[in-house]
């Protein structure tokens, strides 16, 4: 869509500050009269060409654009407005931790300039369903929270993906996501993707994070991306693992049970049997990195 046609039938601009600023928004959101979109980066927004948002209001001063890591309390939290750049740039070196994919899967979107301006709060409203960093923040259990104008209150990301269109129409704002970080299990995990080129968005991606007692899997989570209308989580792969010695063969079997659960929609970048094949082909990969770093 040519830029002159972007939000054309704009005609309101608010930018609430910090004291009262939640409340304000939601009370602009409620408008029955007139169609209020959230503007956070303006990635996806702007990006959408949406012509029936006739009013728009921006974050950028409600203080939401903190990433604080809390290695002693074991807690990842960031704002809705933080940047993709700034979660790319995070200490992510150490496979044991979910900082690990969660910057992995936030540089795999676009180039600098496009992560420098879309948010993560942008990310899980838009909810593409290839986005390397819903799929990490899925196998990371994050935990998303929200303000609607009964007071605030907390979501599971699967939870909130299943029924985020519901929930912001509360109305809801997201404000900040959080994720418990690993105090002391042994604990792995993986991002992988394939697509035509490494500069082009993953036509599949899959990320697994696994944690580990005596042994044993104490924990499993596998979520997959470009195989269904919004990446999603696999229980019941999760489940076939969780309280079992983990070995190649039974990952094997896992990964294949993640393929044949999948029923991809095909298109021009693959063909929904090329998708359903990859799943499986991730699905092992990860789960593999994930036990062999852990």
């Amino acid at each position: 869509m040519p830029i002159g046609q972007k939000l054309l039938n704009l005609s309101e601009y608010h930018r609430p500050g910090t004291e009262t600023g939640l409340q304000e928004t939601l009370a602009l959101l409620a408008r029955p009269n007139i169609r209020t979109r959230v503007l956070a980066g303006g990635d996806a927004l702007v990006g959408s060409g949406d012509l029936s948002a006739e009013a728009v209001v921006d974050l950028q001063a409600l203080g939401l654009d903190e990433l604080v890591i809390d290695a002693v309390g074991g807690t990842l939290r960031a704002g809705a407005m933080v940047t993709r750049s700034a979660l790319a740039g995070m200490s992510a070196a150490d496979p044991g931790t979910p900082l690990h994919i969660i910057a992995a899967g936030a540089r795999r979107w676009g180039g600098n300039v496009q992560r420098n301006r879309a948010t993560l709060g942008g990310a899980l409203v838009a909810a593409a369903d290839n986005d390397a960093l819903l799929v990490a923040l899925l196998a990371c259990d994050a935990t998303i929270l929200l303000m609607s104008r009964n007071g605030a209150y907390a979501l599971p990301i699967a939870d909130f993906l299943a029924k985020r269109a519901a929930t912001l129409a509360e109305p809801a704002v997201l404000t900040e996501v959080s994720i418990a970080l690993p105090t002391g299990e042994p604990a792995g995990y993986a991002l992988a993707d394939v697509a035509r080129t490494p500069a082009d968005a993953p036509i599949v991606v899959a990320a697994a994070a696994l944690a580990f007692a005596d042994g044993r899997c104490i924990r499993a989570r596998l979520a997959l991306g470009g195989v269904a209308a919004c990446a999603l989580r696999m229980p019941e792969v999760e489940a076939l693992l969780e309280g079992q010695p983990l070995t190649a063969d039974l990952i094997s079997t896992a990964a294949a049970r993640a393929s044949a659960q999948t029923q991809p929609a095909g298109d021009f970048r693959g063909s929904a049997e090329y998708r359903a094949a990859m799943a499986g082909v991730l699905a092992e990969r990860v789960l593999r990195q994930a036990w062999q770093s852990a």
